[in-house]
């Protein structure tokens, strides 16, 4: 059984052998486009992805995280920069292995299926246009044939004046069927030759159109198998990648980060203990009492001390203590604090030469609270306090006008 092959297959009456095999090689030149297209987009995305994912790699900073947990994050970041790498060097390979090469393909195909369809069609024209001649030459032969056959059956009477007039005209018809039989042979022989180039130039054109198409074949399966490894390629390293991550992450520790954490920021390990209640008047720390009238004297009255002001300017300030009236004065900073108690006996009912010193208060005198000096004042007459800023004076007594 002879093979099948395109040289015998897309003959016949009607010479459509050439078109459609001429549509088929631009089928095949569509489909090495539309690939051309595919490689050139995904180049275009990959590049995309490359570029877009060593931004991500550029922005990820995990700088504020500490010990293994950020080994591993500082892993998760080079992979995904190697990863970035990858991609745009794909890009590059299919633009430079798979995409240009395609290209150059398709020029090179498309440049050789031109030149057989032009010689092929010429031909073929040609041989369409001399068997077009032929079958008029051939119409022109039979209808002069039959016209000298006619003539010929006619045989007039010798005899008659027609006689000679028939025999002049079947020897005119015969040689003109005679010249017509010539053209007609000469234009079958001329279209034999026409078309056996013709068949030669197909059958060429055949062969290496069924070249071409088994060249295209080969070529599309290579190029789309090393599409698959370049992209294979990747998709492993990727995967190495994420093994890579993993095993960092397996050596995560949270003891070794927590040790590592508190031996660099610790502040110390003794809780301070809170704010201690002190009372003003006794300077001692008790959190269960706070300042109210209750810690003064049972027999203080609940008014607060004020002074007479001086005719220049009040030497106290008012300033309420937890509930207790106090008072602050101000006097001269050269004044120093005077002290507390000292032993002295109260004055007896009625007498009039006793002379009051403020500073000097018997131990046996309760005092009812003590004011602070504000600022420092100097006394304008005699029953007025020279004081200084800062002094402590205590109040035994208050009046019931305040």
């Amino acid at each position: 059984m002879e093979k099948m092959s395109f040289s015998n297959s897309f003959w016949g009456d009607s010479d459509k052998g050439l078109e459609v095999l001429m549509q088929r090689m631009k089928q095949g030149k569509h489909v090495c486009e539309e690939l051309h297209a595919m490689l050139k987009e995904r180049a275009l995305i990959e590049e995309d992805y490359g570029k877009r994912m060593a931004k991500l790699a550029k922005n990820f900073s995990p700088r504020e995280e500490i010990g293994t947990l950020r080994d591993s994050l500082e892993v998760v970041k080079a992979e995904i920069d190697k990863g970035g790498k990858a991609h745009l060097e794909l890009a590059q390979e299919i633009r430079v292995k798979l995409e240009k090469p395609l290209g150059d393909f398709i020029a090179t195909q498309s440049a050789m299926r031109k030149n057989h369809n032009m010689i092929v069609e010429k031909h073929q024209k040609a041989k369409a246009a001399q068997a077009g001649m032929v079958q008029k030459a051939k119409e022109r032969y039979d209808s002069k044939c039959t016209e000298a056959a006619q003539l010929a059956q006619a045989r007039p009477d010798p005899a008659s004046k027609d006689a000679e007039k028939a025999k002049q005209r079947l020897q005119k018809t015969q040689a003109q069927a005679k010249a017509a039989d010539s053209e007609y042979l000469s234009g079958v022989d001329k279209l034999n030759e026409i078309h056996t180039k013709w068949v030669q130039d197909f059958t060429t054109a055949c062969n290496e159109c069924q070249k071409l198409e088994e060249d295209r074949f080969h070529f599309l399966r290579g190029n789309v198998w090393n599409y698959a490894n370049f992209l294979s390629g990747v998709c492993v390293a990727d995967d190495e990648a994420c093994e890579r991550v993993r095993v960092s992450l397996e050596a995560c520790d949270f003891e070794k980060d927590l040790a590592g954490f508190l031996d660099r920021s610790t502040t110390g390990s003794i809780i301070p203990p809170p704010l201690q209640y002190i009372n003003f008047y006794t300077g001692t720390q008790d959190s269960s009492r706070k300042n109210s009238v209750s810690d003064l004297p049972s027999h203080a009255s609940s008014a607060a001390y004020q002074p007479e002001p001086s005719s220049q300017h009040p030497p106290y300030s008012y300033e309420s203590t937890n509930g207790v009236g106090s008072r602050r004065a101000s006097a001269s900073s050269n004044i120093p604090a005077a002290p507390i108690a000292q032993q002295q006996q109260p004055p007896a009912p009625g007498d009039a030469t006793f002379q009051y010193d403020p500073y000097e208060v018997p131990e046996s005198m309760p005092v009812l609270f003590s004011v602070r000096v504000l600022y420092d004042y100097q006394a304008q007459a005699a029953e007025e306090l020279s004081i200084g800023k800062g002094q402590l004076i205590p109040v035994i007594a208050t009046h019931d006008d305040g």
